[in-house]
């Protein structure tokens, strides 16, 4: 069964280029749903079982550690893995994400960067259907 993946980035670029490297990374994908704030991302979260979330902390309505707080409060979402992937460079901010339990990376990310962190919070050695060999050059 493949996975079921939410990207939560208020930047439609952003979203297209996340999910095209976690398309490219090789894993059995079911389901990629995108979402432009921390709100839309609850409601999602809520109509939908989810084995990643890849978020972004600075977002209007709602920002991405509001929403990383209800989904790690909560014990129907606490152990969704979540990847932030964020420009934000304030060491308090990134330690509080951290210690909610996420992984970190810095924008702007090598695509090898953001697969490793998958590979990571899946609890991965390697990816399993199918080796990608889709970097030339650390390039999508």
């Amino acid at each position: 069964m493949g996975l079921n993946v939410l990207i939560v980035d208020d930047c439609q670029v952003m979203r297209m280029v996340i999910r095209r490297t976690v398309e490219l990374c090789g894993f059995e994908i079911n389901e990629i749903m995108e979402a432009e704030n921390g709100k839309e991302a609850l409601d999602l979260i809520r109509e939908n079982e989810f084995d990643l979330i890849v978020a972004d902390l600075n977002m209007p309505v709602m920002s991405g550690a509001e929403m990383l707080a209800h989904i790690k409060l909560d014990a129907a979402t606490c152990r969704i893995p979540i990847l932030t992937v964020s420009a934000e460079s304030n060491d308090i901010k990134v330690e509080i994400v951290r210690e909610l339990g996420t992984e970190f990376l810095h924008k702007p990310f090598a695509p090898e960067a953001l697969r490793n962190k998958m590979l990571k919070l899946l609890n991965k050695d390697s990816i399993t259907n199918k080796e990608s060999g889709f970097m030339v050059n650390g390039e999508i």
